[in-house]
């Protein structure tokens, strides 16, 4: 039986927030005070799936301590990466179609695809451990405001959510009141930064630190510079951009600790330390950028992918210097590769702008900038928002599951046949045309 890993991946997905649906529809996973709906149980089910973090409800207040769990197994099943569920169940459930193979051999960068269990195992090992020192830290963190039992809980909720970068939180403004917490920010934030990497480089830097590793693949050394300096400049547009807000708020010391935090938590995240209603225009246009961009392929993150921006630089500096070849850290980047990363670029722009449009149109009542933050938010499986959530109409909730859902998905599932078909042979051929550009 062949299985196809497209197919995999959609069918699973939707199987999984069907089923999160159904148990975030029990009576016990809900509070007695709060009000039944199937709409809302779908969305927070899709949002947890997708690992966006946007909600309709108070999550802390409205869910049990089971729908807790359950939205917290929900997000942690959709973090592990939909290229890691598809092809885990393409080999459980049968031999996969050898045009199949080489797929996920160009997505997982492996030589050999006998490898790929055992890597994929050795990956899960990894996260959990992850995960695991992050719950205990954010216990010692949370310790400090919360009892024993609730700092536990707390820590191993949040240490998840940050790895899976899915923005979920117990708290009702999300991290503002630790704002002051060095500990609890900078964890995580290295949380958040570890789950964007991608499974695949916390892999070769394990095995770069436990020495089977000469040197750092070239993938991963591209995956950390792009993810450094994508942190260096949110970093610096959210200083620029809110210095004279903060400057008698905080020391320079908070306002960098929050800079921080803000800059890594906005391109993958959710979390936010800061209330977005106080921020200017000028850092929520940045923060609409880094969402979109979003982190490494095969990791917990949204957008169009570190690599895929890299790429498109690349094309852009070829096209102004001349060059009839393809060039990064010195090292040749196939054409056809580059051609996939302009494609991505190009489909995910035209999607993004479709749900905003859609947005903009089923929304005339809420401010024209939230709702294009909150489309943008949403598809990008980011989880930011100015708390208009809420005030959707259905249609707009609609609209957003749809978003996160083919957000979530991507464009690179979408494409992966597409750009892998074999060239049609054109014995056919034309005049050519000529017509002025610019």
């Amino acid at each position: 039986m062949n299985v196809s890993p497209v197919k995999t991946i959609i069918i699973f997905f939707i199987a999984l927030i069907l089923l999160g649906t159904v148990l975030l529809c029990l009576p016990f996973a809900k509070h007695e005070y709060a009000d039944f709906s199937l709409l809302t149980c779908l969305f927070t089910a899709t949002s947890a799936v997708c690992v966006t973090g946007l909600s309709v409800v108070n999550v802390g207040e409205y869910f049990t301590a089971f729908g807790q769990i359950v939205i917290l197994l929900l997000f942690q099943i959709g973090g592990l990466g939909y290229m890691l569920v598809s092809t885990g169940l393409g080999l459980l459930l049968g031999k996969l179609a050898l045009k199949d193979r080489k797929i996920m051999q160009e997505l997982f960068d492996i030589s050999s695809f006998n490898k790929l269990f055992k890597l994929l195992k050795k990956a899960v090992l990894i996260i959990l451990c992850i995960e695991f020192v992050g719950a205990i830290v954010l216990t010692i963190g949370f310790l400090k405001d919360f009892s024993f039992k609730q700092a536990v809980y707390y820590g191993i909720f949040h240490s998840v959510s940050a790895f899976c970068n899915a923005g979920f939180g117990l708290f009702r403004n999300s991290l503002e009141n630790f704002s002051n917490n060095p500990t609890i920010l900078y964890t995580i934030v290295i949380l958040i930064v570890l789950g964007g990497l991608g499974f695949f480089v916390l892999v070769d830097i394990i095995d770069k630190i436990r020495g089977k590793n000469i040197k750092l693949t070239f993938h991963s050394k591209i995956i950390l510079y792009m993810t450094l300096g994508l942190t260096v400049f949110g970093f610096v547009a959210f200083y620029i951009g809110q210095i004279s807000s903060y400057i008698n708020r905080g020391s320079l010391f908070w306002i960098i600790n929050n800079s921080i935090f803000q800059s890594i938590s906005s391109r993958t995240a959710g979390f936010n330390t800061v209330s977005l209603d106080s921020i200017s225009s000028f850092t929520v246009i940045f923060f609409m950028i880094l969402m979109f961009i979003g982190g490494g392929p095969g990791s917990t993150v949204g957008g169009i992918k570190i690599t895929t921006l890299a790429l498109v630089f690349v094309f852009i500096r070829a096209v102004i210097k001349g060059q009839d070849s393809y060039v990064l850290a010195k090292q040749n980047i196939d054409s056809d590769l580059v051609k996939k990363a302009l494609l991505v670029f190009i489909l995910m722009t035209v999607l993004v702008s479709f749900f905003i449009s859609l947005m903009l149109l089923v929304e005339p009542s809420l401010d024209t900038i939230k709702v294009i933050f909150e489309a943008i938010s949403g598809f990008c499986t980011v989880g930011l928002s100015f708390g208009i959530t809420s005030e959707l109409s259905v249609t707009g909730k609609v609209l957003l599951i749809l978003a996160m859902f083919v957000g979530r998905i991507g464009a690179v599932t979408i494409l992966v046949y597409l750009v892998n078909r074999k060239p049609v042979v054109n014995n056919i051929k034309y005049p050519e045309g000529k017509i002025l550009i610019g």
